[in-house]
């Protein structure tokens, strides 16, 4: 059974900057994707996997906060914690570092639901995927989620 932390690491590519000469903001959208397929990954919903349940997931929501910039070629980590969970869905948070300076650069908070591929309908996890997720979310303890979890956009009123 995996245990918490999960971290899918990479480093920022030259083709990643964007006209400000930092990581675009889809390339964070892009990270986090890879972030969470590396956590199914690691819970039994490889490609082949899938292939063979004939089961997916679907991302239904998705919110991200950019805090820090990030260069080209700067190593980067993304931690993956799970807020809430039931038998088909995770709520996922996820939390990009600088893995030079640990600085938090961006988070993102994204539901994704179980899917049954030949209905394109909602379906529960298999049991042994949702007994690694169960277990996953129970090593987590009590850890303590950040400000950006449920933030909503809006202009502050004076």
């Amino acid at each position: 059974m995996i245990k918490y932390p999960i971290f899918y690491k990479d480093h920022v590519h030259e083709t990643w900057i964007d006209r400000n000469g930092h990581m675009n903001d889809a390339e964070y959208a892009h990270v986090f994707s890879l972030s969470i397929d590396h956590f199914h990954d690691q819970v039994g919903l490889t490609n082949s996997e899938r292939d063979a349940r004939n089961y997916t997931v679907f991302t239904l929501e998705n919110h991200i906060t950019y805090i820090k910039e990030l260069k080209k070629d700067t190593p980067f980590k993304v931690e993956i914690a799970i807020y809430d969970m039931d038998e088909k869905r995770t709520h996922f948070f996820q939390t990009l570092y600088n893995a030079t300076t640990q600085e938090v650069c961006a988070t993102a908070e994204t539901m994704m639901m179980g899917m049954d591929r030949n209905t394109r309908k909602p379906a529960p996890f298999p049991d042994d995927v949702y007994a690694h997720i169960q277990t996953y979310q129970a090593s987590q303890g009590d850890i303590t989620f950040p400000e950006q979890l449920g933030h909503t956009i809006g202009i502050p009123k004076k």
